[in-house]
């Protein structure tokens, strides 16, 4: 299993994206699942998105369990994601995208209002507040014990290739 994590606007469903293309695996990506909810039970206040967020992360989950190979993609939360991943009992390695904490706020901050983005992202989801709380937490990649760690500088283009002979090599134990 393949987690790709990273604060906000850091680029991790581009890299997910792209590392789909490469390695043929399915992706889950909590947005995805997040927008459907949206779509389903519609839009709310920031209290109703993150509700429809954390149940994204129990759906990733549970359609993970199904999958022989995965990527799940999302923001995950320090201290909340690692028992709820670990549990799912596989070799995991995570992809933590990093970038400056600036450059991330001006990327989240030009999503807003954007046409192409799903409208059940409201503008009040970003709001300063939103934005201030997670970037003002340490920037670091999960605590998973006994996984693979690839951390990598979305600031400019990302050698997808390496990425996958690191998972690939990982995953037959060498």
């Amino acid at each position: 299993m393949v987690v790709v994590t990273g604060v906000p606007a850091s680029g991790k469903t581009t890299l997910a994206t792209a590392l789909r293309s490469q390695l043929g695996w399915p992706l889950i990506s909590k947005d995805i699942v997040k927008e459907a909810l949206f779509d389903a039970l519609g839009t709310g206040d920031l209290e109703w998105s993150q509700r429809l967020g954390r149940a994204g992360h129990a759906v990733m989950y549970s359609v993970a369990t199904t999958c022989p190979q995965v990527i799940l993609e999302a923001h995950f939360q320090r201290g909340v994601a690692e028992p709820e991943l670990l549990a799912l009992d596989r070799r995991i390695v995570q992809i933590y995208c990093r970038c400056p904490v600036d450059v991330a706020v001006e990327r989240y901050r030009r999503r807003i209002g954007d046409p192409d983005r799903h409208a059940g992202h409201l503008p009040e989801h970003q709001s300063d507040q939103v934005i201030e709380r997670w970037m003002n937490d340490v920037p670091a990649p999960l605590d998973l014990p006994n996984s693979l760690l690839i951390d990598v500088d979305t600031t400019g283009p990302v050698d997808i290739g390496a990425c996958a002979i690191a998972i690939h090599t990982f995953a037959l134990g060498h």
